[in-house]
Protein backbone atom coordinates (compact mmCIF):
# COMPACT_ATOMS: atom_id res chain seq x y z
CA UNK A 1 0.00 0.00 0.00
CA UNK A 2 2.87 2.31 0.79
CA UNK A 3 4.33 1.88 -2.72
CA UNK A 4 0.98 2.77 -4.31
CA UNK A 5 0.75 6.04 -2.36
CA UNK A 6 4.34 6.84 -3.31
CA UNK A 7 3.52 6.28 -6.98
CA UNK A 8 0.45 8.51 -6.68
CA UNK A 9 2.51 11.25 -4.99
CA UNK A 10 5.19 11.07 -7.67
CA UNK A 11 2.54 11.27 -10.39
CA UNK A 12 0.93 14.29 -8.73
CA UNK A 13 4.26 16.09 -8.39
CA UNK A 14 5.12 15.32 -12.02
CA UNK A 15 1.74 16.66 -13.12
CA UNK A 16 2.17 19.85 -11.12
CA UNK A 17 5.65 20.37 -12.51
CA UNK A 18 4.42 19.96 -16.08
CA UNK A 19 1.74 22.59 -15.42
CA UNK A 20 4.40 24.98 -14.14
CA UNK A 21 6.75 24.35 -17.10
CA UNK A 22 4.13 24.72 -19.89
CA UNK A 23 3.81 28.55 -19.67
CA UNK A 24 7.60 28.92 -19.61
CA UNK A 25 7.95 26.76 -22.74
CA UNK A 26 5.21 28.72 -24.52
CA UNK A 27 6.97 31.98 -23.66
CA UNK A 28 10.31 30.60 -24.93
CA UNK A 29 8.64 29.45 -28.17
CA UNK A 30 7.06 32.89 -28.65
CA UNK A 31 10.46 34.52 -28.11
CA UNK A 32 12.09 32.19 -30.65
CA UNK A 33 9.36 32.87 -33.22
CA UNK A 34 9.72 36.62 -32.69
CA UNK A 35 13.52 36.42 -33.15
CA UNK A 36 13.07 34.43 -36.37
CA UNK A 37 10.47 36.89 -37.68
CA UNK A 38 12.77 39.80 -36.84
CA UNK A 39 15.62 38.19 -38.78
CA UNK A 40 13.43 37.32 -41.78
CA UNK A 41 11.85 40.79 -41.69
CA UNK A 42 15.26 42.41 -41.94
CA UNK A 43 16.12 40.25 -44.94
CA UNK A 44 12.81 41.08 -46.63
CA UNK A 45 13.47 44.81 -46.15
CA UNK A 46 16.96 44.53 -47.60
CA UNK A 47 18.67 45.25 -44.25
CA UNK A 48 21.32 42.55 -44.66
CA UNK A 49 23.69 44.24 -42.20
CA UNK A 50 20.90 44.27 -39.60
CA UNK A 51 20.26 40.58 -40.24
CA UNK A 52 23.98 39.86 -40.00
CA UNK A 53 24.09 41.61 -36.62
CA UNK A 54 21.72 38.91 -35.28
CA UNK A 55 23.92 35.92 -36.10
CA UNK A 56 26.10 34.05 -33.65
CA UNK A 57 29.86 34.22 -34.00
CA UNK A 58 30.19 30.75 -35.57
CA UNK A 59 27.88 31.65 -38.43
CA UNK A 60 29.31 35.17 -38.51
CA UNK A 61 32.71 33.80 -39.43
CA UNK A 62 31.22 31.99 -42.41
CA UNK A 63 28.68 34.55 -43.69
CA UNK A 64 28.60 38.22 -44.53
CA UNK A 65 25.78 40.69 -45.22
CA UNK A 66 26.50 40.12 -48.91
CA UNK A 67 25.97 36.38 -48.45
CA UNK A 68 22.55 37.03 -46.95
CA UNK A 69 21.74 39.41 -49.79
CA UNK A 70 22.62 36.81 -52.43
CA UNK A 71 20.67 34.10 -50.60
CA UNK A 72 17.55 36.27 -50.18
CA UNK A 73 17.69 37.49 -53.77
CA UNK A 74 17.90 33.87 -54.93
CA UNK A 75 14.79 33.08 -52.88
CA UNK A 76 12.73 36.00 -54.19
CA UNK A 77 13.82 35.31 -57.78
CA UNK A 78 12.05 31.96 -57.44
CA UNK A 79 9.21 32.69 -54.98
CA UNK A 80 8.45 36.32 -55.79
CA UNK A 81 8.22 39.11 -53.28
CA UNK A 82 7.62 38.46 -49.60
CA UNK A 83 3.96 39.05 -48.66
CA UNK A 84 3.36 37.99 -45.05
CA UNK A 85 4.08 35.57 -42.24
CA UNK A 86 1.80 32.58 -41.70
CA UNK A 87 2.10 29.77 -39.14
CA UNK A 88 5.29 28.95 -37.25
CA UNK A 89 6.48 25.88 -35.37
CA UNK A 90 9.35 25.46 -32.95
CA UNK A 91 11.49 22.35 -32.53
CA UNK A 92 14.90 21.57 -31.09
CA UNK A 93 17.63 19.82 -33.00
CA UNK A 94 21.20 19.18 -31.91
CA UNK A 95 20.91 21.76 -29.13
CA UNK A 96 19.51 24.48 -31.38
CA UNK A 97 16.02 25.93 -31.44
CA UNK A 98 14.65 25.62 -34.97
CA UNK A 99 11.78 27.87 -36.00
CA UNK A 100 10.01 26.86 -39.19
CA UNK A 101 8.19 29.98 -40.28
CA UNK A 102 5.73 29.55 -43.13
CA UNK A 103 5.79 32.69 -45.25
CA UNK A 104 3.58 33.72 -48.11
CA UNK A 105 5.41 34.95 -51.19
CA UNK A 106 3.90 36.19 -54.44
CA UNK A 107 4.22 32.74 -56.06
CA UNK A 108 3.33 30.56 -53.07
CA UNK A 109 4.25 29.55 -49.55
CA UNK A 110 7.79 28.81 -48.42
CA UNK A 111 9.13 27.22 -45.23
CA UNK A 112 11.83 29.46 -43.81
CA UNK A 113 13.92 27.68 -41.18
CA UNK A 114 15.85 29.80 -38.72
CA UNK A 115 18.08 28.02 -36.21
CA UNK A 116 18.78 29.89 -32.97
CA UNK A 117 21.39 29.14 -30.35
CA UNK A 118 20.57 29.23 -26.63
CA UNK A 119 21.32 32.98 -26.63
CA UNK A 120 18.66 33.47 -29.34
CA UNK A 121 21.28 34.37 -31.95
CA UNK A 122 20.79 33.09 -35.50
CA UNK A 123 22.97 30.04 -36.13
CA UNK A 124 21.46 28.88 -39.41
CA UNK A 125 18.97 29.79 -42.11
CA UNK A 126 17.51 27.90 -45.04
CA UNK A 127 14.35 27.71 -47.07
CA UNK A 128 12.39 24.94 -48.73
CA UNK A 129 9.13 24.34 -50.53
CA UNK A 130 6.28 24.53 -48.05
CA UNK A 131 5.20 21.13 -46.80
CA UNK A 132 1.45 21.67 -46.83
CA UNK A 133 -0.83 19.67 -44.60
CA UNK A 134 -3.67 17.74 -46.19
CA UNK A 135 -6.12 20.52 -45.30
CA UNK A 136 -4.10 23.27 -46.96
CA UNK A 137 -2.61 21.54 -49.99
CA UNK A 138 -3.74 24.44 -52.19
CA UNK A 139 -1.18 26.65 -50.42
CA UNK A 140 1.74 24.60 -51.76
CA UNK A 141 4.39 26.76 -53.37
CA UNK A 142 5.23 26.04 -57.00
CA UNK A 143 8.10 23.58 -57.26
CA UNK A 144 10.29 26.24 -58.80
CA UNK A 145 9.45 28.81 -56.12
CA UNK A 146 12.04 27.76 -53.61
CA UNK A 147 14.48 24.91 -54.01
CA UNK A 148 15.97 22.90 -51.17
CA UNK A 149 18.92 25.22 -51.57
CA UNK A 150 21.51 25.70 -48.92
CA UNK A 151 24.21 28.17 -49.81
CA UNK A 152 27.60 26.96 -48.71
CA UNK A 153 28.29 29.99 -46.56
CA UNK A 154 25.29 30.75 -44.33
CA UNK A 155 24.29 27.20 -43.45
CA UNK A 156 27.52 25.24 -43.62
CA UNK A 157 27.63 24.83 -39.85
CA UNK A 158 23.95 25.29 -39.21
CA UNK A 159 22.10 22.54 -37.37
CA UNK A 160 18.98 23.16 -39.43
CA UNK A 161 17.74 20.01 -41.10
Amino acid sequence: MKSVSTIVRVALVAGLLSLAVAPVMAQANDMAINKAKEFIGLLSKGDYSGAYARVDSNLGFKATPETFKAYWENLISKAGTFVEFKDATVDTKDGAIVVTQVAKFAKGHVDLKVALDNSMRVSGFQYANHKASTQSSQSQAPASASPQAQPATPTASAPVG
